[in-house]
């Protein structure tokens, strides 16, 4: 007998199609599919072990960059021929790479992103490998492990209902530096406060504190600029009224000499001004960059006006100035004038840029702080969708499928409205590479849908209610995102960690999660990996024939009853039990070998001779 100490799954009943540990929804065992373990290269040995345990469907999941790259190239060829010769069906799940280009303490800019967006087109290539005639789905994280927004439940509020998931903590990103800032939402005590908001202290929520920060840190500029400018004029002082009369002369030789011992100390404060001014225009400029890039769409139009007025003025201050050739080199002679020109003009623009960007006068600062999500959707699409362009150029209709897996509460990507912003984008990345081909816009649209969508992992989605959230929000955010689902992991926890446990020992609510999966269409072709890796490390033993009783699939292709819910590890005779039950003297009697079959496929000796069944004569 296979041991199940402490397995404790309730009184069995051959009579009763829900006894046992059923869950309530059934699958086959065709539509189940086991991973690979993610700790060795040798994925080939584990595709092998997974076959032996009777799965249908097998992950490759090598999760470290360094593991993935240590699989063989032959390999993934003898993976494709082992899973052709046993009709098994494979998907893979890519390395931990953060498509955004995060590294280790902040974004590593577009090289980073552009540097993950390689990495994975290399993991894709090797995925087709394994099945060059299908659309293999390969599994990539929305993100490297991002720290996002962690929510409570709003308990005034209904599951589903608008305004239910209050934000509580929230992660900001500098867009120039890539460092992370952590916010959260407190109260907090003002001078001047209405006495009974006093009492309880006005709760700031984290977006605000985004949108303080943007406003001080663009405030200190700001002043440092006016700073800088208001030192130049320090150093200018009187000395327009003393050269007033030199101003609209060129400063030559013969002009220089003429100047009085007074007035040439004048001019050489204009000349250090001169020197000054070019470095307050310099950080001008450079604020200009931000406001504009880190800009809303109004400022940026009002800034390319801003930019031709700038411009204009700035070539009349130039063209006052005289060119004099010596030899074969070219001198721009400036009037004497020309620092106080240039001032003038810098005072008219750092007005202009403050009123545009300033609160004090209705305008907004530049967002160089914003959400991670905000930031990284866009930079994640980008490379989602370059992925599954070039994948489609080079495999056409058999391209791989890029399943963008949702990950837990108070990482980035954990809601589902974030998911479908992220797939839609990346499809219009998709599309847009498209057409700027040659495809048509319709083609496009359509290889996108059919090539990017949703792994839904019920494990990291049931981890929000560790912050208060109920079973019924899980089932909400399954409905929310349902449409855009191509791939499943089924993993079990009690909501408090990725416990990676097997369907039907933790609290997930399978059975409505599928049930909303299958009404949205989504199971139709979607493989459904079971991760329950931990189970495997602590019981030593292979979760399967506990996730076939778990959904209750049949002992037989029919369909139909008995389920292996009703039989498993039950007692019996021959005709009445399933193979897990088979005497071993009744085989030996009769010459059979199937006696040693792995357990988990209903033998009772752990085989080891053979590939396949261990048997003798397999």
């Amino acid at each position: 007998m296979e041991n199940y100490e402490s397995f404790y799954l309730g009184g069995y009943s051959s009579l009763n199609p829900n006894y046992g540990n059923f869950i309530g929804y059934r699958l086959n065992a065709g539509q189940i599919s086991s991973p690979t373990s993610i700790q060795t290269a040798n994925q080939l040995n584990e595709v092998v072990s997974r076959i032996r345990e009777g799965v249908k469907n097998v992950e490759l999941q090598p999760l470290s960059g360094d593991v993935f790259d240590q699989i063989p190239a032959q390999h993934f060829k003898e993976i494709r021929a082992l899973v052709k010769l046993s009709g098994v069906k494979t998907s893979v799940h890519a390395p931990m790479i953060d498509p955004v280009g995060f590294g280790e303490k902040s974004w590593e800019g577009e090289a980073g992103r552009i540097n993950a967006e390689r990495k994975l087109m290399s993991v894709v290539e090797k995925s087709h490998e394994i099945d060059p005639e299908g659309n293999i789905p390969v599994v990539i994280h929305s993100s490297g492990g991002l720290p996002g927004s962690e929510y409570s439940p709003d308990k005034t509020k209904k599951p589903g209902e608008e305004g239910r998931f209050r934000e509580e903590k929230l992660t900001a990103v500098n867009q120039e530096t890539g460092e992370l800032t952590q916010l959260k939402r407190e109260r907090k005590f003002y001078p001047g406060m209405p006495q009974e908001l006093f009492e309880k202290g006005y709760e700031r929520v984290p977006r605000e504190d985004v949108a303080s920060i943007n406003a001080t840190d663009w405030e200190n500029k700001l002043t440092n600029l006016a700073f800088y400018k208001k030192h130049a004029e320090e150093i200018i002082g009187d000395a327009p009224v003393v050269l007033n009369k030199y101003l609209g002369k060129y400063a030559t030789p013969d002009t220089l000499q003429n100047l009085s011992p007074e007035e040439q100390k004048k001019y050489s404060k204009l000349r250090d001004a001169d020197i000054f001014l070019s470095n307050v225009e310099l950080n001008f400029k450079n604020m200009f960059d931000k406001a504009y890039k880190f800009g809303t769409p109004e400022q940026k139009e009002e800034l390319k006006k801003f930019s031709k007025e700038y411009t204009t003025a700035h070539e009349k201050i130039m063209e006052s100035s005289q060119l004099t050739k010596v030899g074969d080199k070219t001198y721009i002679i400036p009037t004497i004038g020309k620092p106080l020109m240039e001032m003038s003009l810098l005072d008219k623009s750092i007005n202009k840029l403050s009123q545009l960007t300033q609160q004090t006068y209705g305008g907004q600062a530049p967002k160089v702080f914003v959400p991670i999500e905000e930031f990284a959707t866009d930079k994640a699409a980008l490379t989602f969708g370059n992925v599954a362009f070039d994948a489609y150029k080079k495999f056409k209709n058999n391209a791989p499928i890029i399943a963008i897996e949702n990950l837990w509460q108070g990482m980035a990507f954990s809601r589902p409205e974030q998911m479908k912003e992220l797939v839609e984008k990346s499809k219009k990345v998709f599309v847009d590479n498209a057409v700027s081909e040659g495809y048509s816009e319709r083609e496009a649209k359509k290889q996108a849908d059919k090539l990017i969508g949703v792994t839904w992992d019920t494990g990291h989605l049931n981890m929000m209610r560790k912050a208060g959230f109920k079973e019924e929000d899980v089932i909400k955010d399954t409905e929310k995102i349902a449409k855009l689902v191509k791939h499943v992991h089924l993993s079990d926890n009690f909501g408090y960690s990725d416990a990676h446990l097997p369907p039907g020992m933790g609290n997930v609510p399978f059975k409505q999660i599928l049930e909303k999966l299958e009404k949205a269409g989504a199971l139709k072709d979607a493989k459904m990996v079971v991760e329950a890796g931990s189970f495997v490390q602590h019981f030593k033993q292979s979760p399967h024939p506990l996730v076939l009783g778990a959904f209750g699939s049949g002992i037989y292709s029919t369909k139909a009853a008995p389920y292996w819910n009703q039989l498993y590890q039950t007692m019996g005779n021959y005709s009445g039990t399933p193979m897990v039950q088979f005497p071993e003297r009744y085989f030996s009697t009769y010459g059979s070998s199937f006696s040693t079959l792995p357990l988990e496929i209903g033998g009772q000796i752990p085989g080891s001779q053979s590939r396949f069944s261990g048997t003798a004569n397999a």
